[in-house]
């Protein structure tokens, strides 16, 4: 089978692709991808040239630039490598050199188009990058070094990174009040907050006590806002960091500033221990009630009862006893409780005991679990757990990965474009440095 294709644009013709047709069919849907790859070639470079014939000349010290002739650049498209040729253009004044064209064809500094761009890193938020030259070859028949994937990854994420930092750093400077300027995106009754953090692996070394080396962990900070809509379906926005608590916390609020915190009739903070967290929680979210993650404060229960008892059947029993307290009475039950066992306790286990009830009085206003559960409130992080998972635990934490700083913070943030739905938002609205 003999396959023709005449191109006509604008009653013009354009080309011609020929391609034999033959083997299984297996073979016979590859070779019809790569004619019609082939075909929408030598459309694109046509289409681009009439773009660029149009192209207005540009102006710069109050003059006309001077046409310097034409340039040829290799771009790699959707359809594979294109020759395009656009005119450089210099000021007399200044010497000032540019390509307007490059503005429209490129995706920043990068020689691929942004259609390309856009594929390509969506593809790196889900797969290892020694990976994605193999499965844009298969995927796309495209041809790209893991040099110049890694490169895009990094310039697109940053992007995301800066413009994050910076609605933070604005937030921290000028005023909390900044939060009721943000127009809320969604209306929710009840709007939870949580926070929490997530270690991987870097590529930064240390020494170890025996004088090896040994790679360093470092903690991605992870924010996220929930509610029901009012088919009681969950949804969530995510944010990441690897800032300082107040700069995170900053960004934490506008993003819950957008999904109607400000509006909502109920605010919850949920989180576990981590004294960070519950800086947050004072700082920027101080009229929300705060919820201790009670699986989390479980732990606290189950660690004492180990060192308080000898034997797992005395270990379960006194655990749920105490859990019981907890559960039906709060805090304030299970402070009551301990301290009956603690007059009866010397050594360590009074001690443990003693560790307990501090950690219990230090969050007595956030475990009221009884008074939640009557409410419909969520005692636990669950949604936050999966989200760490879902945005750092997932992608930076495979086997064998370890990060440099950049890498982590623009494949996170692209990560977070994307489980948050605004992927082709951000795509519409960025601008790469060329």
């Amino acid at each position: 089978m003999h396959l023709k294709i005449t191109i006509e644009i604008d009653e013009r013709q354009a080309g011609i692709v020929e391609k034999g047709l033959s083997g299984t069919a297996e073979q016979i849907e590859e070779l019809t991808r790569e004619a019609t790859q082939r075909t929408g070639r030598v459309i694109l470079e046509t289409a681009l040239q009439q773009v660029e014939a149009g192209c207005c000349v540009p102006e710069c010290c109050g003059r006309r630039m001077e046409s310097r002739g034409q340039r040829t650049l290799t771009l790699i498209s959707t359809f594979g490598p294109l020759k395009v040729s656009r005119r450089r253009y210099r000021c007399s004044c200044c010497g000032e050199e540019t390509y307007p064209m490059d503005t429209q064809w490129r995706c920043g500094r990068h020689l691929m188009t942004r259609p390309l761009a856009k594929r390509v890193c969506q593809l790196a938020t889900n797969n290892h990058f020694p990976q994605l030259p193999g499965l844009l070859m298969d995927q796309h028949g495209i041809a790209l070094q893991h040099e110049a994937i890694l490169q895009l990854v990094h310039d697109v994420g940053g992007v995301a990174e800066s413009q994050r930092r910076l609605e933070a750093e604005l937030r921290v400077r000028r005023s909390p009040e900044l939060g009721q300027q943000i127009k809320p995106e969604v209306q929710a009754q009840r709007v939870c907050v949580s926070c929490d953090g997530i270690m991987y692996c870097t590529n930064q070394t240390e020494t170890a006590s025996d004088g090896s080396k040994r790679l360093i962990w470092q903690q991605m900070k992870v924010g996220c806002v929930y509610w029901q809509d009012t088919q009681e379906k969950w949804h969530k926005q995510l944010v990441w960091g690897r800032e300082s608590p107040a700069e995170f916390g900053a960004s934490l609020f506008e993003v819950a500033c957008r999904c109607g915190y400000l509006q909502a009739q109920e605010k919850l903070f949920a989180s576990d221990g981590g004294p960070w967290c519950w800086d947050i929680k004072a700082r920027d979210f101080h009229d929300a009630q705060g919820i201790l993650d009670y699986y989390h404060a479980s732990e606290h229960v189950w660690e004492a009862a180990r060192l308080v008892n000898q034997g797992d059947a005395q270990t379960k029993e006194w655990a749920k006893e105490a859990l019981d307290q907890l559960w039906s009475g709060g805090a304030k039950g299970l402070m009551s409780w301990l301290e009956e066992k603690i007059l009866s306790r010397r050594g360590k286990p009074r001690a443990a005991l003693e560790s307990l009830r501090d950690y219990v009085a230090q969050h007595k206003d956030h475990m009221n679990y009884s008074e939640y559960r009557k409410a419909g409130w969520p005692i636990g992080t669950g949604i936050m757990e999966s989200s760490c998972k879902q945005l750092v635990g997932q992608r930076l934490k495979g086997p064998g990965m370890h990060w440099t700083e950049q890498g982590a913070l623009a494949i996170t943030a692209l990560r977070t474009m994307e489980l948050n739905q605004k992927w082709h938002q951000f795509w519409d609205a960025l601008v790469l440095a060329t």
